[in-house]
């Protein structure tokens, strides 16, 4: 067992012996590395329907957002609370789980999309 981790000592060593004669292009340290934009989220927003609530909020990162927050079904109507986004840029529409039934809380994150703006909605769907 000794001799084993001898051995693997001696090679990670001479390892670093190469690397440190000039075999290495680039070390971790002196390779190029980009600085990620800083996210800023905003306050969280409320949306209310007769069977629905909803709370979310919307955070940038420079050029894309991301919506999240919780869906709650306030209403036994047999239907379902859901939120959805829309975007500026970004093409598609993102959901939400549904909610229900009456007292059920969905949490939410969508995924980073392009576009500086969301349009988010609250509705209750039949279940």
């Amino acid at each position: 067992m000794r001799t084993h981790l001898r051995k693997m000592l001696l090679t990670l060593a001479s390892v670093g012996a190469i690397g440190a004669g000039g075999l290495m292009v680039a070390s971790p340290a002196s390779a190029a590395t980009s600085t990620p934009q800083a996210v800023t989220c905003g306050p969280y927003s409320t949306i209310q329907t007769s069977g629905g609530y909803a709370r979310y909020r919307e955070c940038y990162d420079g050029s894309t957002v991301r919506v999240n927050g919780w869906v709650t079904d306030t209403d036994a109507d047999g239907q379902c609370a859901r939120v959805y986004a829309s975007y500026n840029i970004y093409q598609g529409i993102d959901y939400s789980a549904n909610a229900c039934p009456e007292g059920e809380t969905e949490y939410f994150t969508f995924p980073w999309r392009a576009g500086t703006n969301a349009y988010v909605y609250l509705q209750e769907i039949n279940a």
